[in-house]
This record gives structure tokens, C-alpha cells and sequence, in this order.
């Protein structure tokens, strides 16, 4: 194959050469081979548990696709009979159970202690032939436990780990795709006038809904993913099905390379473009109408407790300022803060509005960075739909209203460190 991912490429040499190991002329030639398969083994060993370490941060989405770690762990498995069976015919008996025998610790720690490209034998200095086929079997039998530990990572991610990651996946992609992703739909929005773009946006909504729905095989899938009802993408069932079905999304990276496959980006488009047209499909206040008066006290009592739930979430060099430009964000957007929109569920101020400047604070470092999991479990006592409002900040409101936000909370904030 043309197309293996560098993980399986090097598993397969691996294979290749214990395979090779039984063409050895004589026992100094099975040696310095099991010596060179042993270095293999740990160098490969090192490099999954680097790998287990980032997936542990950060959930893969195509990463080594091609690997089926539970079938390679038991390969290596069988490899370990094939060394066993290859030293048996040189009258050498070794055991497969051996793990982490004194010679293997001392070749361990020599090799650690060399450099990645050191040519020196150092690592192998001291180690007398009796003990390579050993330090090969633990090499080999510490490989085939992380590759088995991988498998069931891979195999039972959790809510935590599966929201955390969708967390910055969704990050990776506002930071690479969502400009462009804007800037075609604003394009499409040229072409209708103000009087005609809800019913251009309604029907788009129902040509992008289907073409959202062809991306699942069955309806069953498409419930998990979309409330049909409220005509709502469920990021929580998004987030779900992607990490629990990552081989139907290609092959994708967050890390310097941060490039989405196709599949990947078809599915966070959409699920920009859905919160775009939503955005437009809000009513929008008449010129000159006004809002209903607010209950003052009340409602600047409502969202002080909401907001007294994160305050020990404050970043250390915003604790000063938050609270001075919290009272200049509600004093200045209270109108919009007070009036919940038709489809938010709770009615008694618009929450979206609230998490959307709560979401947009986060991420300008007023709060600490901690996941948006954990906001909104802190904020509303567990995990549902408000995440989609901190994730995404001040993205989800009305261009106007936005763009209003936006400005004004830059220059308060700049105003406030100026007067420090």
C-alpha cells in the first residue's frame, strides 16, 4: 500500500525483521540481530507511550487508521513464540513470561541514556550473547503491553475525554477553517436583500439539513446527531458518534500540521453554516422599537448569582478588572441580556447571550483555560446544550450584536489594564 501511515509502516518492518531472525548463520549473527530488534522494541515502545500521552489530551481522528492495535498486540505476541522457537533450535531456551530480568533493565537504562542517533555501541557494551535473547523477550513483551494499553484507550474513551477533545477539535477548526467557511457564506448572502434573505436562508436550511443527513447511514444515526424538532444540531451526539466512529471521518491532525480531511471539514462546516443561518433567522428588533423596561434589581441579582458561580475561575491578573467590566458589559448590553430569544428554554434572560460573553472572556484570558466541560458543569450543574455557547462565544449571536460586543469589550479591556 501506498498510503500506510508511518505507525504501520514501522510495526510491519518489525515484523519483517523477527521473520528474518531464523536466517542467522550461527549464534554471534542471532545475536547482534536480537540486539538490533531488541533497540527496535524499545525505541518503538517509547514511541507509543508518547503517542498514548497526546491521545490521552486529545482524543486521534485518524492518526495510525490503519493499525488495529489490539490485532498488533497480539501479533507481537506471536512473534515472541517465533524468537522462542528460533533460539530453541539453537539449543537456547527462553521464556516468554520473562518481564523486566536484570540484564533488560541494564540495556534499558544504557539506551536511555544515549543519545537518539548515537552510533557508539554504547547501550550494548557489557551484555554478554546468553543475555540477548532474554532482553529481546522483555523488549518485546513490554511492546505488546502498550500496544494492548492503547487498544483499550482506544476502545472506551470517556464523556470527560470525548468532550474535552471536541473542545479542540472545534477550537483547531475555528482557528483554520472558520474565516473561509464565514466569508463563503457572507458571499451567498450578498445576493438577497434584507426583505428576501429569511426565506433564501430557510431554504438553504433544508437543502443543508439533507445533505447533513446523507453524511449517516441510517436515521437512527441522523437522531443521534440532529433534533429534528428543534431543528437543532446536538453537538453532544455530534461529539459522540465522531469519536466513537473516527474511521468515517478520514484521516485528520491537530497537532503543527492541524489539517482536516474532507469528511471532517464537511461536518464542521455544516455545523458552522447551521449557526450562521440560525443567527439570521432570529427576528431582528425594529428600528425604534424598544424592549420591555427590565426589573432592574432582579435581574442584575439573576446574573450576579450565575456569574458568582465562576468567579473563582477568574485568571489572576483579571480578578481586579472582572467584576468593573462585568458592570460595564451589563449596563451596556442589559437590554439583550434581559430578553431570551424564542427558542432559548429558559425564558427568564437570554443565557445564550450571557455564555456567549462568558465564552468570548475565555478565551480573550479573563478566565483560566480550563475545558468548557467543566464551565458548564460549574455554571448549570451538568453537562448539556449551553457548552455549544461557550464554545463558540460571541460566534452564535447576531453579526450586529456581535460585532457590538466584540469592539466594546476590547476597549474596556484595554482601558482597564491602562489604568492598572
Amino acid at each position: 500500500m501506498d498510503n500506510q501511515t508511518p505507525t504501520y509502516t514501522i510495526l510491519k518492518n518489525f515484523e519483517r525483521k523477527v521473520e528474518a531472525l531464523d536466517c542467522s548463520s550461527c549464534m554471534l549473527a542471532l545475536t547482534m540481530m536480537s540486539m538490533s530488534l531488541a533497540v527496535d522494541a524499545r525505541r518503538l515502545t517509547k514511541y507509543f507511550l508518547m503517542m498514548l500521552d497526546g491521545w490521552r489530551k486529545c482524543l486521534p481522528l485518524g492518526d495510525a487508521c490503519d493499525v488495529n492495535f489490539t490485532t498488533w498486540g497480539h501479533n507481537v505476541w506471536e512473534l515472541m513464540q517465533k524468537v522462542r522457537q528460533v533460539y530453541s533450535q539453537n539449543k537456547v531456551q527462553l521464556n516468554v513470561y520473562e518481564y523486566n530480568s536484570a540484564s533488560y533493565l541494564e540495556f534499558k537504562n544504557r539506551l536511555e541514556a544515549a543519545e537518539g542517533n548515537d552510533e557508539s555501541m554504547k547501550a550494548l557494551m557489557m551484555i554478554s550473547g546468553s543475555e540477548a535473547g532474554t532482553i529481546l523477550m522483555c523488549a518485546m513483551r513490554e511492546l505488546n503491553e502498550e500496544l494492548m494499553e492503547i487498544s483499550e484507550f482506544l476502545n472506551s474513551p470517556t464523556e470527560e475525554q470525548i468532550a474535552s477533545s471536541f473542545d479542540q477539535w472545534m477550537a483547531c477548526y475555528e482557528e483554520q477553517y472558520h474565516k473561509a467557511c464565514l466569508k463563503r457564506y457572507n458571499k451567498w448572502k450578498l445576493k438577497f436583500t434584507p426583505r428576501t434573505l429569511k426565506k433564501n436562508v430557510k431554504e438553504r436550511m433544508k437543502i443543508e439539513v439533507e445533505e447533513f443527513r446523507r453524511m449517516f447511514q441510517s436515521d437512527n444515526e441522523f437522531e443521534l446527531v440532529y433534533d429534528t424538532e428543534q431543528m437543532e444540531v446536538d453537538i453532544e451526539g455530534v461529539s459522540r458518534f465522531l469519536f466513537t466512529n473516527p474511521e468515517r471521518f478520514g484521516v485528520s491532525h491537530i497537532d503543527k500540521r492541524q489539517a482536516f480531511s474532507k469528511e471532517l471539514l464537511k461536518l464542521f462546516n455544516f455545523i458552522d453554516v447551521w449557526r450562521m443561518m440560525q443567527s439570521d433567522m432570529q427576528t431582528k428588533r425594529k428600528q425604534g422599537e424598544k424592549a420591555a423596561a427590565p426589573v432592574v434589581d432582579e435581574l442584575d441579582q439573576k446574573v450576579k448569582v450565575l456569574l458568582d458561580k465562576i468567579r473563582h475561575l477568574t485568571a489572576d491578573n483579571w480578578k481586579q478588572h472582572l467584576p468593573k467590566l462585568w458592570k460595564s458589559i451589563f449596563t451596556t448590553f442589559r437590554t439583550e441580556i434581559s430578553k431570551a430569544g424564542s427558542h432559548e428554554k429558559f425564558q427568564e434572560f437570554s443565557k445564550k447571550t450571557l455564555y456567549c460573553i462568558i465564552g468570548h472572556l475565555k478565551q480573550k484570558g479573563a478566565y483560566k483555560q480550563i475545558s468548557n466541560l467543566e464551565l458548564t458543569m460549574t455554571l448549570e450543574g451538568m453537562n448539556n446544550g449551553m457548552r455549544k455557547y461557550l464554545n463558540s462565544g460571541l460566534v452564535e449571536l447576531e453579526q450586529s450584536l456581535r460585532e457590538r460586543i466584540e469592539s466594546f469589550v476590547d476597549q474596556e479591556m484595554q482601558r482597564l489594564v491602562a489604568v492598572e
